[in-house]
C-alpha cells in the first residue's frame, strides 16, 4: 500500500499540474513561459521530495545508492529554481548556471546504479557492466551527434557539447539501469521496470527539445514541454521503488543469455548512427567521421568485454570440476603429484637397497 505522505506528495503535485494545465486554454502568449516554469518547478519539486522519502526509508543497502538518487533529483531541483531566476531577471545565456545543475541527474543516477551493482556482483561482472556502459554511451554520443551536427551550423563547439551532454547523461544512465536487470536478477515487475524507463524517455524528451533549439522550433506550452514534468514525476516514483534485490531466479537462464548478447545493442545504435549519418543529401562529413569512430569503439570494447566475461565463466568452471572432486574424494591434481612422489620413495629405496 503506497504510504500516506507518498500518496500526498503525488496527489498535491498532479493537481496543481492539472491545474495549471487547465488555465492554458486562457492564456495569452505572454503567460506560456511563465506556466511552463510553474509546472516543470512543482514536478522537480515533487521528484527531489519521493526520491528523499526513498533515500530515507531504505534499508541501510538501499541507502548507499538511493541517496544518489535523491542528490541527482536535487541538482535538478537547483537547476529549475536557477532557471526561474535567469527567465526573472531576462538573463539567458548559453550555457548558463542553471546547466550545471540540469546536467548532474544523469550522472547522479548511473553513480547510484553502480554502487549498487559494486555491492551484488562480481568484481569481473561489474568490470563488463561498465564496459557495456561505455560502449553504448559512445554509440549514444555517436547518435546524438550525428542528428545534431545537420542542424549545428550556428552553435559553437561548446554549445553543441551541452546539448549533446543532456540527453547522453540521461540515457547513459538509464541503459545502466537496464543493465542492472539482468546483472542483478531482478524481478520484471514496474517498480523496477519505472526507472529506467523514465529514465529513458526523459533522456528522448531532452534529445527532442535540444534538437528543436537548434533549428528554432521550440514552443510554449507543448506537449513536449509537459512530457518533462509528467515524466518528472515517474522519476521521482522510479527512484522510490527501485531495489537491487535479485528476485528474478526464475529467469537466471534468460538473463544469462541475455547478458551475452548485450554488446549488440551498441552495435545496432551505431549501425543506426552511421545509416542516419549517410541519410542526409549530401552526407555531412562530420557526422560521417563521428559515426565510423563510434562504431570501431564500440566493436572494440564489446570483443573486450567478451572476452572477460569468457575469462570468468573458465574459472567458475574450474571451481566447480574442483568442488565436484572434493565431494567425490579426489584429491586435486597438486595433491595427487604429491602423493605419487611419496609412494615412489619407497620402491628407490627398495632399489638403492638390493
Amino acid at each position: 500500500m503506497m504510504p500516506a505522505d507518498l500518496k500526498l506528495i503525488l496527489s498535491g503535485a498532479s493537481l496543481l499540474l492539472l491545474a495549471t494545465a487547465a488555465i492554458l486554454p486562457f492564456a495569452g502568449e505572454s503567460w506560456l513561459a511563465l506556466l511552463d516554469n510553474v509546472h516543470w518547478t512543482v514536478s522537480a519539486a515533487a521528484a527531489w521530495a519521493i526520491a528523499w522519502l526513498g533515500a530515507l526509508r531504505g534499508a541501510a543497502g538501499q541507502y548507499v545508492y538511493r541517496r544518489w538518487f535523491c542528490y541527482g533529483t536535487g541538482l535538478y531541483f537547483a537547476g529549475q529554481c536557477c532557471w526561474n531566476l535567469q527567465e526573472l531577471f531576462y538573463w539567458n545565456p548559453f550555457p548558463a548556471p542553471a546547466d550545471v545543475f540540469y546536467l548532474a541527474m544523469g550522472p547522479c543516477f548511473g553513480v547510484g546504479l553502480l554502487k549498487a551493482l559494486r555491492r551484488q556482483v562480481s568484481p569481473a561482472r561489474l568490470l563488463a557492466a561498465k564496459l557495456d556502459t561505455v560502449a553504448m554511451t559512445l554509440a549514444l554520443l555517436g547518435f546524438i551527434l550525428a542528428l545534431y551536427l545537420p542542424h549545428a551550423a550556428n552553435a559553437d563547439a561548446l554549445e553543441l557539447a551541452v546539448l549533446a551532454a543532456y540527453p547522453l547523461g540521461l540515457l547513459s544512465a538509464a541503459s545502466l539501469a537496464l543493465l542492472a536487470i539482468p546483472f542483478l536478477s531482478l524481478e520484471l515487475a514496474w517498480a523496477g521496470c519505472l526507472l529506467p524507463a523514465a529514465l529513458l524517455v526523459e533522456g528522448g524528451v531532452w534529445m527532442q527539445w535540444n534538437l528543436q533549439a537548434l533549428t528554432g522550433t521550440n514552443q510554449g506550452a507543448s506537449p513536449l514541454n509537459w512530457a518533462f514534468s509528467v515524466n518528472g514525476l515517474l522519476v521521482g516514483l522510479g527512484a522510490y521503488l527501485w531495489r537491487a534485490d535479485g528476485d528474478g531466479n526464475a529467469c537466471r537462464r534468460t538473463y544469462a543469455r541475455v547478458m551475452r548478447a548485450i554488446p549488440v545493442a551498441a552495435v545496432l545504435v551505431s549501425a543506426a548512427t552511421l545509416a542516419l549519418s549517410l541519410a542526409g543529401q549530401p552526407a555531412h562529413r562530420a557526422a560521417v567521421l563521428v559515426a565510423a569512430v563510434s562504431g570501431v569503439s564500440v566493436l572494440l570494447l564489446s570483443i573486450l568485454r567478451q572476452s572477460l566475461l569468457l575469462a570468468e565463466s573458465e574459472k567458475l568452471l574450474e571451481a566447480a570440476a574442483h568442488r565436484g572432486q572434493s565431494e567425490l574424494g579426489y584429491p586435486p591434481p597438486a595433491q595427487t603429484g604429491e602423493r605419487r612422489e611419496c609412494e615412489g620413495e619407497p620402491q628407490r629405496g627398495m632399489q638403492q637397497g638390493e
